[in-house]
């Protein structure tokens, strides 16, 4: 999948690398892989992805009166009801079989005139790859 068409428009303010640790090596250094089940892979070079940011983020479920919020905390705080681009640096997986992947993003305010940049494990039904791989046959 090719990376360098798909960071362009949207991606440019993410970081440049895993903040985690000062290397993607480094990042699972106090995790031993085990070849026979592999619980973690480095995605290099990071994938393009889609995140849903209301699942990636999870707040409290709708509540009675969320309506009632003032104006100009609707207008300056974080809006986790849309989507927005991200890179997927890496996979881990969970105890339950599930995977998150470490992606950087950025999460917009409510009335688009901030954002807040992001490296963060989501869920794997979080995301969503930009390019999906063509499945035609040759």
């Amino acid at each position: 999948m090719a990376l360098a068409s798909a960071v362009g428009e949207g991606l440019s303010g993410l970081p440049a690398g895993p903040t985690m640790n000062s290397s993607s090596a480094s990042l699972f250094e106090s995790w031993p892989q085990d070849p026979t089940a592999p619980m973690w892979r480095i995605v290099d070079p990071p994938l393009p992805v889609t995140v849903e940011l209301g699942t990636a983020i999870v707040t409290r479920p709708a509540h009675f009166g969320v309506n009632k919020v003032r104006l100009g905390i609707r207008k300056g705080g974080l809006r986790l009801a849309d989507t927005t681009p991200g890179l997927l640096r890496a996979w881990a997986r969970v105890a339950d079989g599930t995977w998150l992947g470490l992606v950087a993003f950025t999460v917009p305010t409510g009335n688009g005139q901030g954002r807040l940049l992001v490296e963060q494990w989501c869920p794997q039904h979080a995301l969503t790859p930009q390019n999906p791989p063509s499945l035609s046959r040759r």
